[in-house]
């Protein structure tokens, strides 16, 4: 499929093609594997002492091959066709940045190892060039998001929107990932019956209600609808793959909670296709209604809820307000209806 021209006022640019998304989208997986495998030799090899391991590897390995996806074809025979503005293709260019930041913060995080050694737990989170690392990979990875935006208004199927779907599974995974530390699906804080836990609970439910909503209303604003299996999507990518920070110890919950994910799924897309500027306001209420009571029936027969019913059933309705009002930010402004004018002098 050849390569569509976008008008601008100052330059014309490149569109990508959906195969040269798919192509971005399905190399971003390699590198969040990695990423994963990193997080659990961190957590599972306490003898780990040097940079250069395995994981690493893995790691580096897909961010490289992820590079290479998103260089435009012209650039490898050394011909752009166009100024430098455009010779990146419409939404590429953030991910080119990130590409050159990821060099600059591998590079960074080697030298950090041989000087201080190689972090665990909560410190190889927050290391600074491990930061880095998350900001520029983040935007290596999202380009199939922007560039799926770029072309929004064309009539497309789900298939074509595959891309887009995909990339945001990653983004969010790799956005839990660096959140495991207050993930309600690692430490299950329902399950608790320590009091002072109760509060960082109901935090770490809100927090993953944001990373469960937001990136669906983002591709809500961004597409002006929901492409189907975004919504499946993010949540796989929020719910799951942090299970390997514990060996999926509490699987059941984080089973259940996605299967209220694909529920929502259902309820948001026929809303849509009656209401759709009811749908923002829908999707935000709707995923953590649904996520969170089955997240809580899987942990009910896998550990045992210790909280009150006041105080989950709380969450769950506090956990639904903020959706709601979360999308209700991206809802059209309802007409207001004016009566007849009302002659001068009356």
């Amino acid at each position: 499929m050849p390569s569509r021209t976008m008008a601008s006022p100052a330059t014309s640019a490149v569109a990508a093609t959906e195969r040269q998304d798919l192509i971005v989208a399905l190399a971003a997986l390699w590198p969040v594997a990695g990423l994963y495998l990193d997080g659990w030799a961190h957590t599972h090899v306490p003898e780990l002492e040097t940079f250069f391991t395995p994981w690493h590897a893995v790691l580096y390995s897909g961010f490289l091959v992820l590079t290479c996806c998103l260089v435009p074809s012209a650039w490898w025979r050394w011909r752009p066709r166009a100024a430098l503005p455009g010779r990146a293709p419409v939404g590429y260019g953030l991910g080119l940045i990130g590409a050159l930041l990821f060099g600059v913060g591998g590079l960074a995080d080697m030298v950090w190892h041989l000087l201080l050694g190689v972090e665990i737990d909560l410190e190889a989170l927050l290391s600074p060039p491990h930061l880095l690392l998350l900001a520029a990979g983040t935007l290596m990875i999202a380009t199939p998001l922007r560039a799926a935006a770029s072309r929004r208004g064309e009539p497309v199927g789900w298939l074509r929107r595959l891309p887009a779907t995909l990339s945001a599974f990653a983004v969010t995974a790799v956005a839990a990932f660096f959140l495991e530390y207050l993930s309600p699906f690692l430490d299950v804080p329902v399950a608790a019956e320590d009091g002072p836990s109760q509060v960082l609970g109901v935090g770490e439910y809100l927090l993953a209600t944001v990373l469960l909503v937001v990136p669906v209303l983002s591709a809500w604003g961004r597409f002006g609808h929901l492409p189907a299996g975004m919504i499946t999507g993010v949540a796989l990518g929020a719910i799951l793959p942090v299970g390997v920070f514990n060996d999926f110890e509490f699987l059941g919950g984080q089973m259940w909670a996605l299967a209220g994910a694909v529920a929502a799924e259902g309820v948001v897309h026929v809303v849509a296709g009656r209401r759709p500027s009811l749908a923002p306001v829908i999707a935000g209420a709707a995923v953590p209604a649904l996520v969170w009571p089955l997240h809580l029936i899987g942990v009910a027969w896998t550990a045992g809820i210790a909280w009150t019913v006041e105080l989950w059933g709380g969450v769950i309705v506090l956990c639904a307000l903020g959706g709601a009002v979360l999308g209700g930010l991206l809802m059209p402004e309802w007409p207001i209806r004016r009566g007849p004018a009302t002659p001068s002098g009356a």
